[in-house]
């Protein structure tokens, strides 16, 4: 297991206004927390984040990532960014479902997350 932190900072502040907490082991990324500022979402540094940690884990050799989202957060999200649902456990939380998410990492075959329509 080797962890995998990404993270971005406010220019004048220093302040870390978005990151990414990951570990990669056994060939896959594993995505544990992304976190973007509210008033900083849809300018696409979530995107930038996941894909960083795509490329490093592609270096370490790995094959596919994989994560869990909950019906109220960020399903779509990560669907904008090839991920598919694998399982799912319905009322957890109760009215809610939990999501498991996986996609295959091809380094060579990826584009940046901008270029996508």
């Amino acid at each position: 297991y080797r962890p995998l932190a990404v993270s971005v900072s406010h220019p004048e502040t220093g302040e870390i206004v978005a990151g990414l907490l990951a570990g990669t082991n056994y060939g896959q990324l594993h995505v544990l927390v992304l976190f973007v500022q509210e008033e900083l979402r849809g300018a696409g540094i979530g995107s930038r984040l996941m894909l960083l940690a795509e490329e490093e884990a592609c270096r370490r050799g790995c094959s596919g990532a994989w994560l869990d989202t909950y019906s109220f957060q960020a399903r779509a999200f990560y669907e904008r960014l090839d991920y598919t649902v694998f399982g799912t456990i319905d009322n957890y939380p109760p009215g809610h479902s939990r999501f498991f998410m996986k996609k295959p990492l091809l380094l060579q075959d990826r584009q940046q997350p901008e270029s996508r329509q």
